[in-house]
């Protein structure tokens, strides 16, 4: 939750706040910077709520079970630092060049493939690919997390799900069938 915080300070607050008053909207709206707030806003707090969510349910699932903490650890590491250097490295620069580059010459400049094919506007775009590869290890490792969690660690006893294990059929009004 600490990381749906500062996502939700970051990408929705500081990031949503540079793109939404009136006098940026008519410089800035389409620009760079909206995909900024957005892959900030809508993954970085969305999207760790929903990985929070399946952490928490997978807890009560597999209560039994020892958790890699060290996978968990990378995980959260690498998806928050990816974002982040995605964030940094070139989202913000390339909306700040384009909110410029709007204000000086107009919208049309700005979106322009004149300043988009710019030789410094093509090293921006690929230096989010550092933070692109940092997240999708953070991916690969939640993936990787769930893979051993849920299929390496299968209960013993095939026919009774992990959550019932323990509790009678009584209890769980589980009909025999006729």
């Amino acid at each position: 939750m600490i990381a749906v915080a500062f996502w939700n300070f970051l990408g929705a607050g500081i990031f949503g706040f540079i793109i939404n008053p009136p006098i940026a909207l008519y410089y800035v709206q389409g620009l760079n910077t909206t995909p900024l707030h957005s892959h900030t806003a809508l993954f970085g707090v969305y999207g760790m709520l929903g990985i929070g969510l399946m952490l928490f349910v997978l807890r009560s699932l597999y209560r039994n079970v020892s958790w890699n903490d060290k996978l968990l650890k990378t995980t959260f590491w690498s998806l928050n630092i990816g974002l982040l250097a995605m964030a940094l490295l070139s989202l913000l620069p390339m909306g700040i060049w384009q909110a410029i580059a709007s204000i000086e010459h107009g919208m049309w400049y700005a979106r322009s493939s004149e300043l988009m094919q710019d030789p410094d506007m093509i090293t921006l775009k690929w230096l989010r690919t550092i933070g692109d590869v940092i997240f999708a290890v953070g991916m690969l490792t939640l993936c990787w997390f769930v893979f051993d969690l849920t299929l390496r660690n299968k209960n013993k006893d095939h026919d009774t799900p992990i959550i019932t294990k323990g509790i009678s059929k009584d209890k769980l009004k589980i009909k025999e069938p006729v």
